[in-house]
């Protein structure tokens, strides 16, 4: 790629939950790729996937339990490489959860925030 991708806007949006873990990492992974990249990104966390983000719950999804590598550790490793976690507050309504059940790092924005959120990057991914 001849392209400067440094400062492109990637939003990754994240809709499946503990209850189909297949489905769970692979937008975590394409966003830690974005951010080596040196993009600046943003995983969006709605509807089901707003789940995994509770305290103790992605301790105990593991996509392949052999490798010890759990839900928990790829979100970490997001947060580790600067990936901007965000969940829809509506979404917290929809799973009876407070701000205090979410790990930390994780910010509450409103549902319109999307909008203007997909609309800002330059690119947008759906899972």
């Amino acid at each position: 790629m001849s392209e400067d991708l440094e400062g492109k806007k990637i939003l990754v949006i994240q809709t499946h939950g503990v209850d189909t873990p297949t489905r769970t990492y692979s937008p975590i992974y394409y966003a830690v790729a974005a951010a080596a990249m040196e993009m600046d990104v943003m995983l969006w966390f709605t509807m089901n996937g707003t789940n995994q983000l509770k305290k103790g719950e992605a301790e105990k999804v593991s996509l392949v339990p052999e490798s010890g590598v759990t839900l928990k550790s790829m979100l970490q490793m997001a947060l580790d490489n600067d990936v901007k976690l965000r969940v829809c507050q509506q979404s917290l309504t929809l799973w009876d959860m407070q701000p205090e059940d979410l790990i930390d790092g994780v910010e509450i924005l409103g549902a319109t925030s999307i909008i203007s959120l997909a609309l800002e990057s330059d690119h947008v991914m759906y899972f």
